[in-house]
């Protein structure tokens, strides 16, 4: 692997930490090689920034059943078989 790329676990800090703070130009093209080609850290991404537009909808005066519409079918599926299974 090249001294350029990151690791998953780079990544994650990085895109935890982009949520906070704009990253230096070659970290952000590094981080974006890296997504392009691992759909693990994709997904981490996008929970991320599904967290993130939640949490905005809640504390700008939404309901939880409005930010609960943001979740797509599969995701509401997916929790309610966690659920039914932990009961």
């Amino acid at each position: 692997m090249s001294h350029w790329m990151f690791h998953c676990d780079d990544v994650s800090q990085k895109i935890s930490q982009s949520m906070d703070t704009v990253l230096p130009f070659n970290q952000r093209m590094a981080v974006w090689m890296h997504l392009l080609m691992c759909r693990y850290c994709y997904r981490f991404r996008q929970q991320l920034m599904m967290l993130r537009r939640m949490s905005r909808a809640v504390g700008n005066g939404s309901t939880c059943a409005q930010a609960e519409d943001m979740l797509s079918h599969a995701a509401k599926e997916r929790m309610k078989k966690k659920l039914d299974a932990s009961s």
